[in-house]
């Protein structure tokens, strides 16, 4: 995976995402409970995965349509999700305290080291220097 600073805007989900049926390879988007969100190029923020084993080709699938989330944070990854975010080269910060967790909202900006699993948070006026 890859190493180095990621920094990036924010989507946060508050519930699990099953990458099989919830998400979209071909727009990079999240579609559940009547609500859509474009993930692609964003640090998509979850606290779990649901699903089926194909979410794995489903994460490597956004990657390879250009529609992939620039990194995930998660409470709890899972083998599936883990998986896909390696073989799509795609940065995966997991084990995030709940504390942390509700401190990140939609439109905050992410810096976060996927070595160290260091994540920084700046909210959305702050990013903005205001």
């Amino acid at each position: 995976m890859k190493s180095g600073i990621i920094r990036g805007e924010v989507v946060k989900w508050k519930g699990p995402i099953s990458f099989l049926g919830d998400v979209d390879p071909e727009r990079g988007t999240l579609e559940k409970d009547g609500r859509r969100t474009d993930v692609s190029g964003k640090v998509l923020v979850f606290p779990e995965g649901a699903g089926s084993t194909v979410g794995s080709y489903v994460i490597y699938n956004l990657k390879l349509n250009g529609k992939a989330p620039l990194a995930l944070v998660m409470s709890r990854a899972d083998a599936i999700i883990t998986i896909g975010c390696i073989l799509a080269d795609i940065p995966l910060v997991h084990g995030i305290e709940d504390e942390l967790m509700n401190e990140i909202h939609t439109g905050d900006i992410i810096e976060m080291d996927p070595s160290s699993g260091r994540i920084r948070v700046f909210g959305k006026h702050e990013a903005e220097g205001k």
